[in-house]
C-alpha cells in the first residue's frame, strides 16, 4: 500500500519570521557643567591635599623629647628621653634625635619635665652643684620665707634659727647661724601653701641645713642685690 507524500515546500515562498522590531536610538544625556566643576575641583582638591600630606611627612624629623621627669642638676640618661617627629619651629631648637650623644649623661640645668622638646639650653657638662656642694632639699612656710620672690639660681641666706627648748638667757645668748645657698628649683608642696627647694650648700653645712629644716627652724632671706 503506498504512502501518502508529504507536500513539498515552496523553497521560493519568503519564511514568515514575524514582524522585525524596529532599532531604537540610545537617548542622548545631557552635559551638565554644574555637576561637572564641582566633581573637578573635588578631584584637584583631593590631589592638592595629597600633594600636602607627602611634603608634611617629607619635611618632619625626628628629635628629642623628655618622656619622664628629670630634676635639675639630675643626670640625663637615655631611659629619660624619647623621640618625635614635628616640623621644626625656626623660634625653636630641639636637639635632633640623631645627636643624643650630646646631651645623654650630661646634667639637668632646669627641672624637665615629661613632654618637654629638649634644647641644649637644657644642659650642662658640669654638675649644677659643684666641687664641695651638696643639694638639700627643705619645706619652707609662706611665714619663713619672702612670698613669691624666691626663684631658681637665686642666692638667698638661710637663717638657722636655735632649738626652741633653750629658754631664758640661754636662748638669748644663742645667735642664729646662717648660711649662703643657691636656690636650685621651687615646687608646690602637698600642702599648697608652703614650697619645696632644692638648696646649694657647702657639703659641711648640709647635715645641719637638713636637721634644721625637719624642725621647721629655718628662716629665707634674700640680700640686697
Amino acid at each position: 500500500m503506498t504512502q501518502p507524500s508529504a507536500p513539498v515546500r515552496d523553497m521560493a515562498a519568503p519564511a514568515n519570521f514575524g514582524p522585525v522590531p524596529v532599532p531604537r536610538v540610545a537617548p542622548q544625556r545631557r552635559w551638565r557643567p554644574v555637576l561637572v566643576f564641582p566633581a573637578i575641583a573635588m578631584i584637584a582638591a583631593g590631589g592638592l591635599l595629597a600633594a600636602f600630606a607627602l611634603r608634611s611627612v617629607a619635611t618632619t624629623q625626628e628629635y628629642l623629647a623628655v618622656v619622664r621627669q628629670v630634676q635639675v642638676g639630675a643626670m640625663i640618661t637615655r631611659n629619660d628621653l624619647t623621640t618625635v617627629r614635628i616640623n621644626r619651629d625656626p623660634a625653636l631648637k630641639p636637639v635632633h634625635a640623631s645627636e643624643a650623644r650630646l646631651v645623654v649623661n650630661k646634667f639637668a640645668s632646669v627641672t624637665l619635665l615629661p613632654g618637654t622638646l629638649l634644647t641644649m639650653e637644657h644642659v650642662t657638662a658640669q654638675s649644677i652643684l659643684g666641687p664641695g656642694r651638696q643639694l638639700v632639699g627643705i619645706t619652707m612656710s609662706q611665714d619663713k620665707m619672702p612670698k613669691d620672690r624666691v626663684r631658681p639660681g637665686m642666692k638667698v641666706l638661710l637663717v638657722l634659727l636655735p632649738d626652741g627648748t633653750l629658754t631664758g638667757s640661754n636662748q638669748k645668748d644663742v645667735q642664729p647661724t646662717t648660711i649662703e645657698a643657691t636656690v636650685i628649683d621651687v615646687s608646690t608642696a602637698a600642702k599648697e601653701t608652703n614650697r619645696v627647694l632644692n638648696v646649694s650648700v657647702p657639703e659641711r653645712d648640709g647635715p645641719l641645713v637638713a636637721s634644721k629644716a625637719a624642725a621647721g627652724r629655718v628662716v629665707i632671706t634674700i640680700a640686697a642685690g
